[in-house]
């Protein structure tokens, strides 16, 4: 193919030197990079290295994923709601003890014909006290209680952390995050249930139980014949 004056090969060179429309030139001339060249093959070692990358990435992007939903600030809230709650659980187990002492304490100064004397007054003094230190225990139990639930919720940041060097897909490593964060919440909540304060009026108690113990031994004395402190009564006549 000419134009009746040029050969075909010094016209291809003459009208196409780019190698545009594929004639003769297009084989050796391609300054412009028009033509689609042969991709150079991939080494051994070159793929190694970009297969390694790949999965570095991957690794980093659910890494990322995990901390994500480790770091929502609505974590935060949830926890300060369970400290709040169990805060409020152990304060009702306080005011309860409080108000059974207090009852007990009322009938144990009648028994004893106390009331309204100077012993009642120290012995409310007493509970007050004791009351008071039952609200810092119980503040700080609560808080502890805050504190235990964020260290199970790093362990557990820990774990799936670990796990993502394995292969763990990010769509799963959230699902597992999110379910790791809910039965950490759950198991302090039992936790918290089975670890109120301990009774904060025990000492009340034993006396309580001794001032009893004395009503009931005067009670007994008079009943047989004796005086309330054991004396014994003269027979009238």
């Amino acid at each position: 193919m000419g134009n009746g004056f040029l050969k075909e090969e010094t016209f291809d060179k003459i009208t196409d030197p780019l190698g545009v429309f594929g004639g003769k030139a297009g084989r050796w001339a391609d300054p412009a990079g028009w033509i689609i060249k042969e991709p150079k093959k991939e080494s051994a070692a070159d793929r190694a290295a970009r297969l390694e990358e790949e999965r570095q990435a991957q690794i980093r992007k659910t890494q990322g994923e995990i901390n994500a939903v480790f770091n929502d600030p609505r974590r935060e809230g949830e926890i300060a709601d369970f400290v709040d709650a169990t805060r409020q659980f152990y304060r009702q187990g306080l005011d309860d003890q409080k108000g059974e002492t207090d009852r007990d304490l009322k009938f144990a100064m009648q028994r004893a014909g106390l009331t309204g004397g100077s012993v009642q007054r120290d012995k409310n003094i007493d509970v007050a006290e004791q009351y008071a230190r039952g609200l810092i225990d119980v503040n700080q139990k609560a808080l502890g209680a805050g504190s235990a639930l964020r260290a199970q919720d790093q362990e557990a940041r820990a774990r799936l952390i670990a796990l993502a060097t394995s292969g763990l897909d990010t769509t799963t490593a959230a699902q597992q995050s999110q379910a790791a964060m809910r039965s950490n919440l759950e198991s302090q909540r039992t936790t918290s249930r089975f670890d109120a304060p301990a009774q904060a009026f025990g000492t009340f108690q034993q006396y309580l139980t001794r001032a009893q113990e004395t009503a009931d031994r005067r009670r007994a004395n008079q009943d047989s014949g004796f005086g309330p402190y054991g004396s014994a009564m003269p027979y009238g006549g």
